[in-house]
């Protein structure tokens, strides 16, 4: 009798620790649902320096389940055209290098902190169907990091973190 009285209340602790697991799993969710301004990108180097990443206006949106994002970002800096019907390869290589983006399908692991993407559309061809990791953080309820998984940088990076700012009406 004490033997299934044991089991019987950790049986229902295991499903209450999955239940909340899974509202926790919802509740990560439900944060990153919206439209994101991006409000920096710093970078460390392997040096120690840092540095703002360049392509520094940006916007993500989050559909209403936070399953699917979309990003798009560009260097404000990138030179002016000297004819926009017909820019020199140089002009459209800059273009090209100067602007980013993507749409991914999105996995939360709410219990690690991460989100893994899925890209379904990238400027880079390679990048279709390869998975991302991006670490998360939350500082209330209208600003957010993702910093970028460390085997995913390329030197002289060594840390990159987008901070993003919800756009509210």
């Amino acid at each position: 009798m004490k033997k299934t009285a044991i089991w019987s209340i950790l049986l229902a602790l295991g499903q209450l620790n999955s239940t909340s697991r899974a509202q926790s799993q919802e509740d990560i969710a439900k944060q990153f649902v919206g439209m994101w301004r991006l409000a920096s990108n710093p970078q460390r180097l392997v040096d120690g320096t840092t540095r703002e990443g360049s392509n520094s206006v940006g916007y993500a949106f989050f559909d209403a389940n936070a399953g699917h994002m979309c990003f798009l970002s560009m260097n404000p800096n990138r030179p002016q055209w000297k004819s926009e019907a017909a820019p020199t390869p140089e002009e459209g290589l800059s273009a090209i290098r100067g602007f980013g983006a993507y749409c991914a399908t999105i996995e939360i692991h709410a219990k690690e902190g991460f989100m893994v993407r899925h890209y379904e559309i990238n400027q880079t061809p390679n990048a279709v169907g390869r998975p991302t990791k991006r670490w998360y953080s939350f500082q209330g309820t209208d600003r957010m990091s993702l910093r970028v998984d460390a085997s995913e940088l390329n030197r002289p990076v060594a840390d990159s973190t987008f901070v993003w700012e919800r756009v509210v009406k």
